[in-house]
Formats: structure tokens, C-alpha cells, sequence
């Protein structure tokens, strides 16, 4: 009797354990390498600082939904790899956990791999939601919250899966790259395929949080649509699809492709579609994905087509406004009725993407440029009349000066001619005199000289005598 209640007992702690189950710190992605395309993770990424490196199987609610190489030195992630299709779990109703997720095992590996919301009295070797507190920065994803749904789409808050940026950085990154990459995933799927993304950050910059968390300088995002190379302990080829994710009007492309997008967040300048040799070689790293036409010769020409796809993906969806699925915010148990409800309060109000709030914002505005629109119309025809008739008046303007100038050049070349003819004629009438009276000097002076000369001679001429 008593070692079938002591069996019973540890099925029980089994059990729960195995339930609570979160983020686990693991030696390699074995455990969760279905997320890797071709099952081999990003290869180059451990040549520097190795020892600072920690590998994540991203585990919440009993599955694994992503994968994370992490940097505890700089306590941000180096990359996140995940799947779509690949919503896990059960739940209903996808929240942003406030405050976000952390992993016990970076910091003591003794301690339970489960996710918790707050462990501020470890996180020597992780990111803090206390490192966010009063910054202009707030949690970038790696993952994106939106791509899945259900549990999948609240595991990716923790800060594992987070890069401090900026709100402008952070919703310019969501609307240039992750919206696109999200309707090309569809379309993979869409086409009978399976998209495999690796998204990370790169070039650190001197900005820290709090002296503690890294601000990147810029981050990139990688993707291979393929056909699964094993199929075996695969998880994501059961995992449920999201119909209201996907329209019924997605494009398709039946070919295997890969593409990039790089931003560089210090500039702000928008983001680079670029191949993913392009990316390996300014992240100075050797292979993101095991093959997916990345070192083929057609990578180029495949590149061309995927630009084109992209824009007629942007076609598509010009008429309306690219939005994140937009969910609650929701306080973890731990913190309802604490004095952890200023923080919570903090991160309500500035959310990772957008929030209702933001939204209503953004439509205000939206409704404000379409009642005024006409007189903007107004305005700019008004502009653009005046710089008509500016142009006008200076070509005017610029044929009265010519035909002026002619008359008034011969008028300017006469009288300079008449007054140097006047000056010349003047100095040679003045001269004249004066050359007449020079000679009539010499004459007089040259006379003088003959009388002397005779008077001398006459003078001689008699003492001779």
C-alpha cells in the first residue's frame, strides 16, 4: 500500500513538473530542432564569444514553440528561429503577459526551466523588466507575437525573444518587414510548403539599459520556404492553422525560396531586401539555413522574383491598413492586487506593438487628413499658381533687362567714344601753344647765342689790329 501511494506520489510530481514545463536551457537544439531548416541550426554565430552563449528550447504550457540562441554578456538574444505554420498549445486567447517572461535556468540551472514573469532577484546574466523601466526603449520581438496564435503567440513575450528599441523603430521594423514576411509565410503555406525564419539583432552599439541591456544597432530577419527534409518528430506538421490568418485570396509562388530584410535601427533608414548570402556575409557568419537555394546560382534571379511577389503582396493589401492582430494585455496572477501594478500600469500603456489605443490614435488622424483633404487640394493648386505666375513675371522680367540693355549699351559705347575723342582733341589742342612757344624759345635762345658769338669774334679781331 505504501509504495503504490509513493509511486502515485511521484507520478504526481512527474506530472506536474512535466505540465509547468518552460524555457529550458539546453546543451544543443536537439530538443527542439524541427525549427531548423533541415534540422541543423545557424552555423558561424558560436565563433565569438562562445562562453557567453546559451541555447533555449522556448518551451510554454507543455510545447516547444521556438528556438533562441542567446547572449548573456550583452543579455540580448543573437537569434530566435520558429516555423509557420506552428501554433501550439490550447489557449483560447493570446495575451501579452505584463510583466514579460524570464528564464530561471540562465542564471541557476538548479533552478525550475519554466517561464515566470518575475525573477528580479536573479537576472545577472539576463535581461529584468526592471532594465525597461523609465527608457525610451521597450521589447522589440524576434519572434513576432503576431505571425501565430494561441499559446505560440504568448510564449514569444519573454525577454529572451527581446531586443530594446525604440517605439518608432520598433513599429517602422513591424510594418517594413514583419507584416511583409508574415503574408509571404501565408503564401508558402498557401503554395503546400512550410516557412522556416530566423530573426536576430547585430552590431551593438555603446547604449545600455540601465548599464546592463545592449541596444542593438541593427536587426535582420531571415526565411526559407521548403519542404521539410525529415518529417519525423516534427511537431509543426500536426500543429492546427489559424483559417483566419490566412484570406482566401493568397498569392502563391510554387517554387522554393529564400529572402531577407535588414534594418539598421540607429538611422532609422527603411529596411534592405537583401538575399541571405547578402545577410551571412555582413553578419560575417557561415550558413543561416542547411541549403534552401541559399548557395545556388540562381539565388540572384530567384531574389528578382520574390522582389516582384513582394509588391504584388503590397498590391494586394494597399487598399487596406497593415495591422498586428491586436490582443489584451493581461497581468499575470502573480502580480494582480501587488505593488508590481505600477509596472504593470507602465508596460499597459506602452506596448510592444500596437495597441488599441494606438490604433484609435492612428485612425484619428487618418479621419482628420480625409475631412481636410480638399482644402489641402485647395491649398496646393494656390501654391502651385503663384510659382506659375512667379515664373511668368520673371521671364519678363528677364526680356525687359535684355531689350533695355541694347539701346542703352550703344548709348554707354557712344558716349565713352566721344569722351575719349574730346579727351585727345583737348590735349592736342592745349599742346599746340605750347609747342609754339617751345620753338619760339629755341629761336630766340639760338639767336642769342649767334650775336654773342659774333660780338666774341668782333672782340678778338680788334686786339689783333
Amino acid at each position: 500500500m505504501k509504495l503504490t501511494q509513493g509511486l502515485a506520489g511521484l507520478l504526481w510530481f512527474l506530472l506536474f513538473h512535466l505540465r509547468t514545463v518552460g524555457g529550458k536551457v539546453v546543451k544543443d537544439f536537439q530538443e527542439c530542432s524541427w525549427f531548423f531548416q533541415g534540422k541543423v541550426p545557424p552555423q558561424g554565430f558560436e565563433n565569438n564569444s562562445s562562453d557567453n552563449l546559451v541555447r533555449i528550447c522556448q518551451k510554454y504550457k507543455d510545447h516547444y514553440h521556438f528556438a533562441t540562441l542567446y547572449r548573456t554578456d550583452l543579455r540580448t538574444p543573437v537569434y530566435s528561429a520558429y516555423r509557420y505554420p506552428c501554433s501550439m498549445g490550447e489557449e483560447e486567447d493570446a495575451h501579452k503577459p505584463s510583466p514579460w517572461f524570464q528564464e530561471p535556468q540562465i542564471d541557476d540551472l538548479s533552478l525550475p526551466d519554466e517561464m515566470v514573469n518575475n525573477i528580479n532577484s536573479h537576472g545577472e546574466l539576463q535581461a529584468l523588466n526592471s532594465d525597461y523601466e523609465d527608457e525610451e526603449y521597450q521589447q522589440g520581438h524576434m519572434y513576432p507575437f503576431s505571425l501565430n496564435n494561441k499559446t505560440s503567440a504568448t510564449s514569444t513575450c519573454t525577454l529572451t525573444n527581446a531586443v530594446p528599441m525604440t517605439q518608432g523603430a520598433n513599429m517602422n521594423w513591424y510594418h517594413e518587414a514583419e507584416a511583409v514576411v508574415a503574408k509571404l509565410a501565408r503564401t508558402c503555406h498557401k503554395s503546400g510548403r512550410l516557412m522556416y525564419l530566423v530573426t536576430g539583432s547585430a552590431n551593438p552599439t555603446e547604449k545600455k539599459l540601465k548599464n546592463r541591456v545592449s541596444v542593438p544597432g541593427s536587426v535582420w530577419t531571415t526565411f526559407c520556404c521548403t519542404f521539410p527534409q525529415d518529417q519525423n518528430n516534427d511537431p509543426c506538421q500536426s500543429s492546427p492553422v489559424n483559417e483566419e490568418l490566412e484570406g482566401e485570396h493568397e498569392v502563391t509562388y510554387d517554387k522554393d525560396f529564400s529572402y531577407a530584410f535588414m534594418k539598421d535601427l540607429e538611422s532609422e533608414a527603411k529596411a534592405e531586401y537583401l538575399t541571405v548570402s547578402e545577410v551571412q556575409h555582413r553578419l560575417g557568419v557561415d550558413n543561416i539555413f542547411n541549403g534552401c537555394g541559399t548557395d545556388s546560382q540562381d539565388e540572384g534571379e530567384i531574389s528578382k522574383e520574390i522582389e516582384e511577389l513582394i509588391n504584388q503582396i503590397k498590391m494586394n493589401i494597399d487598399g487596406q491598413e497593415i495591422k498586428e492582430d491586436i490582443v489584451p494585455q493581461m497581468p499575470s496572477e502573480d502580480n494582480i492586487a501587488t505593488d508590481d501594478d505600477d509596472l504593470v500600469m507602465k508596460q499597459n500603456e506602452t506596448p510592444l506593438e500596437q495597441t488599441r489605443e494606438e490604433i484609435n490614435e492612428a485612425i484619428s488622424p487618418s479621419i482628420i487628413s480625409i475631412l481636410l483633404a480638399p482644402f489641402e487640394m485647395f491649398a496646393n493648386a494656390t501654391m502651385t499658381l503663384a510659382h506659375l505666375v512667379a515664373a511668368v513675371l520673371r521671364v519678363f522680367q528677364v526680356l525687359a533687362v535684355t531689350c533695355l540693355r541694347i539701346p542703352f549699351g550703344i548709348i554707354y559705347d557712344s558716349a565713352s567714344c566721344l569722351a575719349i575723342m574730346a579727351k585727345y582733341l583737348f590735349v592736342t589742342v592745349f599742346s599746340v601753344p605750347q609747342d609754339l612757344l617751345s620753338i619760339m624759345f629755341s629761336i630766340a635762345s639760338d639767336t642769342a647765342n649767334a650775336i654773342s658769338c659774333v660780338g666774341r669774334l668782333f672782340k678778338y679781331l680788334v686786339r689783333i689790329l
